[in-house]
């Protein structure tokens, strides 16, 4: 709801503050005082293309505040992804309009382009009157209108096979990208796996060949310094071991005098256990044969692994995982005319299955179409729009996958003809905004508008009405506003005596300047804005007007 509205400095209004309140709320005024600038000024509040005129004369700039209450959840989720919260289930939008044209915009004080205030005003707000503001305008709000009266099983189950169709014809895509791509570098990783394959990797393995490598590069001098040793060891002159074992006997025989003698000898006894391992070790070595071939092969096999890391950008884990990967690829390339098989068949499926799905509710859509049209027809005739001869076209595009939604495989489109015999035309093309008002009307009246926004701002409307008709329009406007928040433009007393507030919009001079103002009417002024209204301040009219303001009481009380 639309709870204050702060305007500054905007067209012939100087500084207004309005408070306003729920239900339908009614501005009347003498032609040119300024119910126009009213609209303009809601309009810039809720994102419309800014003009310099919108500033008063010698002024910077003009100055626009609304705030809302009852945030819904729709407003909460569009201000949470925009990273915006709103403060108590309140909502603060100012925007600055400039002398040159720029304007600037700010959301509970945060400022925020232009384009966010028009979608908070998509979600909260219907402008009838001005064409690019009516919700009815737009395709999507006509379905949601036809669909009102679907059952919720019927669209939920097109919505899950869209979604079922959609997964499966992205997975199909996606598996012929994959066999594109693969194509086009088959040859490459075939390749490129056969060299893997014949480096047979392994983890550690660079380390292995170097140091294989080093050995056979040094084998000589290997050979050397192994005869060297063991002929030091094995020498019976020098009897290393024997000379341990008899130093071993002699220390033992004097351990118990001396705790460090006993340790020397433990250590004594180590050195003889190790040197019993060292020949067999050296002899092994010195038993084995210079290889040529071998080192030349673990050369060449260390060296195609470097290239092999240098042309993958890798170390030795990265070559081992790329083999995993291209062994992966290339399987999917020997089975992918199978997977491809395998995934057209789900989606056939999915598609005969959402096809079906999407039949049933456009069949639904058909009578439901023609339900709506003839509730339609007594609201019309009510409304002095017996002439209209309305229709909604259900057009199946049952072959065109690129129309296919969550919604199914038609966009309901409403159709109108001004008069009977004339030819049939979108409705946005045909209707004035005074018909176009009251349409919203009858589909309010007739039940068709309950999920409509909760801000409705009706300009026109009662264009070219009067008398019974008149009151038929105060009557349904009134009756909307037990549900949203109706702010009315009008100059018809009928409409004006069904609203359950009335604020006078007038024109007057200061300091040679004309202003505009805006000012709620207690009982007795409403009395008298009312004779007004009928023509002329009288006491004819005066009781004339407590008669139609009575009338108008029983709407609101109803």
């Amino acid at each position: 709801m639309l709870s204050e509205l702060h305007v500054r400095q905007f067209a012939l209004i100087e500084d207004v503050q309005l408070d306003l309140g729920s239900g339908m709320t009614v501005f009347s005024g003498e032609t040119g005082a300024g119910k126009s600038m009213l609209v303009d000024a809601l309009g810039a509040a809720f994102g419309a293309r800014a003009s310099s005129d919108w500033v008063r004369h010698g002024a910077q700039k003009a100055e626009v505040v609304a705030v809302l209450e009852a945030v819904n959840d729709a407003l909460q989720t569009l201000l949470h992804d925009n990273d915006l919260d709103a403060d108590d289930a309140n909502l603060t939008l100012r925007r600055v309009i400039r002398a040159d044209g720029s304007s600037r915009a700010w959301v509970n004080g945060t400022p925020v382009a232009a384009r966010l205030l028009q979608e908070i005003g998509q979600v909260l707000l219907d402008m009838h009157g001005q064409h690019e503001h009516q919700s009815l305008m737009r395709p999507e709000f006509q379905r949601q209108l036809l669909d009102a009266g679907i059952a919720e099983s019927l669209k939920q189950n097109v919505a899950k096979a869209w979604q079922a169709w959609k997964k499966e014809n992205t997975a199909l895509q996606s598996l012929l990208d994959d066999r594109q791509r693969g194509v086009r570098e088959e040859a490459w990783m075939r390749e490129e796996h056969k060299r893997l394959v014949e480096l047979e990797l392994h983890a550690g393995l660079q380390d292995e060949l170097q140091q294989k490598i080093e050995a056979g590069r040094h084998f000589a001098q290997i050979q050397e310094a192994v005869t060297h040793t063991l002929s030091a060891l094995e020498d019976e002159d020098n009897d290393l071991r024997g000379k341990i074992a008899a130093c071993s006997r002699e220390l033992e025989a004097v351990a118990e005098f001396h705790p460090q003698i006993s340790a020397a000898t433990d250590l004594l006894a180590q050195v003889d256990a190790l040197l019993g391992e060292t020949s067999p070790a050296l002899r092994s070595v010195l038993d084995a044969s210079f290889d040529s071939e071998a080192l030349e092969a673990d050369e060449t096999r260390l060296m195609n692994m470097h290239e092999a890391m240098r042309r993958n950008q890798c170390d030795e884990d990265g070559l081992i995982a790329l083999l995993d990967d291209l062994e992966e690829k290339i399987s999917h390339l020997d089975t992918g005319l199978w997977d491809e098989e395998a995934q057209r068949a789900k989606l056939k499926q999915a598609t005969d299955n959402f096809r079906a799905q999407a039949k049933k509710l456009s069949q639904a859509r058909q009578k439901a179409g023609v339900a709506l049209v003839n509730a339609l027809r007594s609201f019309l005739d009510q409304l002095a729009l017996a002439g209209m001869q309305l229709r909604i076209d259900i057009m199946p595009q049952a072959d065109d996958e690129s129309v296919w939604s969550q919604y199914g495989f038609d966009e309901p489109v409403f159709m109108a003809a001004s008069n009977p015999g004339e030819p049939f035309r979108e409705l946005a093309t045909v209707a004035s905004g005074g018909e176009m008002s009251r349409l919203v009307l009858a589909l309010k009246g007739c039940g068709a508008m309950a999920s409509a926004p909760q801000i409705a701002i009706f300009d026109e409307v009662d264009a070219g009405i009067g008398g019974e008709t008149a009151w038929c329009v105060g009557e349904l406007l009134a009756e909307m506003g037990r549900m949203r928040q109706v702010l009315v433009i009008s100059h018809l007393p009928q409409v004006a005596a069904c609203a359950g507030r009335q604020i006078h919009i007038y024109k007057e001079q200061h300091d040679g300047r004309t202003i505009s103002g805006l000012k709620p009417l207690d009982a007795a002024s409403r009395l008298e804005e009312m004779a007004r209204m009928l023509g002329g301040i009288s006491e004819q009219s005066r009781e004339h007007a407590a008669q139609m303001l009575a009338r108008g009481a029983s709407c609101t009380a109803n």
